[in-house]
């Protein structure tokens, strides 16, 4: 899988960074508040979700590296998030497509694409003195984080976002506490049995266990391709397949964050 690469990010400059592998217990200390009220200070949530995330995104980072398409995105450095912001271009993209999926994402829940953009992560990659290559590694990550829901087809509600964050584990496993913090975000959000939600969430680790790297996939050549065939030439086993007792939804979101609308892609392509 090959695409052109024309938009560059702009220049963030520095040769002699690091790549974080451990929690910064002191930053997570510093931040602990934001867990309680999540929705209260948005820019101060994704700081805390990165430094929870420490360890998986460094794994991330090393596994994009020896990745045959990750060795050639480092090289060239194409800004994902370019396309994925450009409401025009995804309109213009045909039902059932990823890009169309992705949209209709957005577009039920009036969500941002670039919501956590360069402006949000460039101070905290330099606050932590980040290499180069790791800082574009975590803002494509950030980027395709919705591509993720529309590719898997969980929603953004509470339980959706769990799933996720299962999906993601499974790609960066050992993936440490991130592991533990979906799992308490799936004990939590009401709406299914116990059971039932911990099965879920363990479906979803190991569906993205099984998938090819999704960072590293070329989303800049494949937003305008059927949903299904993209998600079999990563692949990402379909919903039905991944989750046969179903997944589940739920109204309740943690404090100050808004109530999402019901979305399931699938669905709706099967009305279209």
């Amino acid at each position: 899988m090959t695409t052109e690469i024309t938009a560059q990010l702009p220049k963030y400059s520095n040769p002699g960074g690091v790549v974080p592998e451990q929690v910064n217990m002191r930053e997570l200390l510093s931040c602990w508040r934001t867990l309680i009220e999540p929705g209260k200070d948005l820019e101060r949530l994704y700081e805390t979700l990165v430094t929870i995330s420490t360890p998986s995104m460094a794994r991330m980072y090393y596994r994009m590296r020896v990745h045959p398409n990750g060795r050639k995105m480092f090289e060239t450095k194409p800004d994902i998030l370019a396309l994925l912001d450009d409401d025009d271009y995804l309109a213009s993209l045909p039902a059932g497509s990823v890009g169309h999926a992705f949209r209709s994402f957005l577009t039920t829940n009036r969500l941002d694409a670039g919501v956590y953009s360069e402006a949000t992560i460039r101070p905290i990659a330099e606050k932590n003195n980040w290499s180069e290559d790791y800082y574009y590694s975590v803002l494509r990550g950030t980027a395709l984080h919705d591509v993720l829901h529309a590719i898997a087809g969980y929603g953004p509600d509470a339980a959706g976002e769990a799933l996720a964050l299962g999906f993601f584990c499974g790609q960066t496993e050992p993936a440490g506490p991130i592991r533990l913090a979906g799992l308490i975000l799936t004990i939590i959000t009401p709406g299914a049995s116990m059971r039932h939600k911990l099965r879920c969430y363990q479906e979803a680790t190991e569906r993205g266990r099984r998938a090819d790297n999704i960072f590293v996939a070329p989303w800049e050549a494949l937003l305008n391709r059927p949903l299904d065939e993209v998600r079999g030439l990563l692949g990402v086993s379909p919903k039905s397949a991944a989750h046969p007792k179903g997944t589940w939804y739920t109204g309740w979101m943690p404090s100050g964050m808004t109530t999402p609308t019901f979305w399931d892609y699938d669905e709706i392509a099967a009305k279209a």
